[in-house]
């Protein structure tokens, strides 16, 4: 037997090995949800959460402990999926809602942050959509843009936090990168037409400039909609810019990668819930939006309070408030959990000094 041939079959053997070891994992599983729905009856006769963090934590710190071949990262990110299969046979399903159509950054934000077993993703045609849908219980989460490192905050999101009674439950940081969509068929030559967000314009403006300088650039809705509306098309002369994610939905091309003019580009996403965030671990933020009294020095009074106490304020900004006529509002987060002690005693100083507030949750820092 020649080299080749003995490779072969050692791949082959390999193979069947490997074969052998999912059947032996599949088995287990199925074992472990037999267990799983064992245990789902008696949380039912207990009065019982199905959600249990704090014992899924520690089922996960003791198996990243027994790893020697895989990551860390990878045994939790394995048995996250797992757990969230297992509330599925328990009869829990998180419904999320996202920014649509599918493929969009916000889309992408919500696959990362929610385990993909025992989540279903509704996409939404605005955030206000999505508030209210979360407000009537029709989904559990939705995922929102609040700010993005070139642009700014997303003003409609702020507003939506402020008028509607929901908690900022997570949050999540993607990189923004853009791509030149197009059929299979076509190449960068080819382009006369590119469709996309007028943002995603914005972003992409020198490397347009270079490189298509000619061709016309029509705006649409969002990016996704962008590189479905080529896959339509099914034109070789045109493209979208868009996310890499939302090219394989569409079985498209990608022209050229990394578009947009500078790569310090991010957005932070928003989770939010109608529920508290029981899940807490590492560094935690609360988030605040408060009036101030109208009175000299007011403002100050509420930062020296922060700063007396410590607290490391990490934004604050100000809006006009849509409910009263040269009214400012401003947001601000800070580190600290709202139920620790220091921080109540803070909140109750500043309260001296202000018209209005509201806590709008405390959550995991990324």
């Amino acid at each position: 037997m020649n080299d080749q041939n003995r490779l072969k079959k050692e791949l082959r053997d390999l193979r069947e090995e490997i074969d052998k070891v999912d059947d032996t994992i599949v088995e287990l599983l199925n074992k472990r949800g037999n267990i799983v729905i064992k245990i789902g009856e008696l949380k039912d006769k207990l009065n019982m959460k199905v959600l249990q963090p704090q014992r899924e934590k520690e089922v996960i710190e003791r198996l990243k402990n027994k790893s020697t071949i895989f990551r860390n990262s990878s045994i939790e990110a394995i048995w996250k999926e797992i757990m969230s299969a297992s509330k599925v046979i328990q009869g829990m399903i998180n419904k999320v809602g996202y920014l649509g159509p599918k493929g969009t950054f916000t889309h992408q934000a919500a696959l990362e942050y929610f385990p993909k077993a025992g989540s279903e993703f509704i996409h939404a045609n605005s955030s206000l959509e999505i508030f209210e849908n979360v407000e009537k219980g029709l989904i559990d989460f939705g995922v929102i843009p609040i700010e993005n490192s070139l642009q700014g905050t997303v003003r409609e999101t702020l507003d939506l936090l402020i008028e509607k009674n929901l908690i900022i439950y997570g949050e999540i940081e993607l990189r923004i990168v853009q791509n030149l969509i197009s059929m299979k068929s076509s190449d960068l030559s080819k382009i006369q037409t590119i469709i996309s967000h007028p943002q995603a314009f914005a972003q992409c403006r020198v490397w347009i400039k270079t490189n298509l300088p000619n061709a016309s650039l029509i705006s649409v809705n969002s990016t996704a909609e962008a590189v479905l509306r080529v896959q339509e098309l099914n034109d070789e002369s045109c493209a979208a810019i868009g996310t890499e994610f939302s090219s394989h939905i569409h079985d498209l091309k990608i022209l050229s990668s990394n578009i947009e003019d500078t790569p310090l580009n991010f957005t932070r996403f928003l989770i939010i819930s109608k529920r508290e965030n029981d899940h807490k671990e590492g560094k935690i933020k609360t988030s605040v939006v408060f009036v101030t009294k109208h009175t000299p020095g007011a403002l100050y009074r509420v930062l020296k309070i922060f700063a007396e106490a410590n607290i490391n304020l990490l934004k604050i900004e100000s809006r006009p408030r849509r409910r009263g006529r040269w009214e400012y509002i401003f947001l601000m987060d800070f580190e600290g959990d709202k139920a620790e002690e220091k921080v109540i005693k803070i909140i109750e100083k500043m309260n001296e000094n202000v018209i209005w507030y509201k806590i709008l949750g405390s959550y995991p820092m990324v």
